[in-house]
């Protein structure tokens, strides 16, 4: 029986579930949000030391400026409620980590994220890292870049080398990838592209606003039982 220590997930289905439930799309992101906080609080109950969501990639920043507004208000929400306004972070141990290209966010959301960080920046029992305007290929691509402008010679870069230049550079490899709101369609859209490598994938029908900490569990549970990881041996 294995471990889990890190767990990935893809949030899909947000507009979907909102269509299906009648409702206007911004109710579908609203519902998602807080599914997010019991999901994230149940992981960190359970013990998983790093749980990273994928919540706005770069190519949803194509969307309507309306429909980013919604994003993007729900981010600052949810900093300025439950980071900056709020003691439970610090009681609980939580560091609040954004991944992504943040200059691709509104200037006032830039601001808040990086004074959640900077609040949360000692912390280490739960490690809640969110993708915002992120790319894995970008991410490789920004690496590799910052090894050229360093002068590393060829012969000297490696797996560790680039590792140290990635986003997740301080984060471990997912141990499961879950993907929400798909039915039959099975992809990472760009997700920790450089990171999933041994990771074990998961993928449910059921849309992130309607996910549960009762599906989690036996998402869990396959992979404490049934999933065996053999890292090429």
């Amino acid at each position: 029986m294995g471990s889990i220590k890190h767990i990935a997930i893809i949030l899909d289905g947000n507009r979907r579930w909102a269509k299906e439930q009648g409702l206007y799309s911004w109710k579908g992101h609203e519902k998602g949000a807080e599914t997010l906080k019991e999901i994230s609080e149940h992981c960190r109950k359970k013990g998983i030391k790093y749980l990273t969501v994928y919540a706005l990639s770069a190519e949803n920043l194509k969307r309507t400026a309306e429909e980013l507004a919604v994003h993007f208000g729900l981010h600052k929400k949810y900093i300025k409620n439950e980071i900056l306004n709020n003691e439970k972070f610090m009681k609980d141990g939580i560091k609040f980590n954004v991944i992504g290209n943040l200059s691709k966010l509104p200037k006032d959301e830039q601001e808040m994220i990086k004074e959640a960080m900077e609040k949360t920046k000692d912390n280490d029992e739960f490690v809640f890292n969110v993708c915002l305007a992120y790319d894995g290929q970008e991410e490789i691509i920004g690496a590799v870049k910052e090894l050229v402008k360093k002068g590393m010679k060829p012969e000297d870069i490696d797996r560790e080398a680039l590792k140290k230049h990635m986003y997740t550079k301080d984060i471990p490899a997912p141990d499961m990838i879950i993907r929400t709101g798909m039915n039959p369609e099975k992809r990472l859209s760009g997700f920790l592209l450089w990171d999933c490598s041994y990771s074990e994938f998961f993928f449910t029908s059921t849309k992130w606003p309607a996910f549960t900490t009762d599906e989690l569990d036996r998402h869990i549970s396959e992979f404490l039982t049934h999933r065996e990881r053999r890292f090429g041996k």
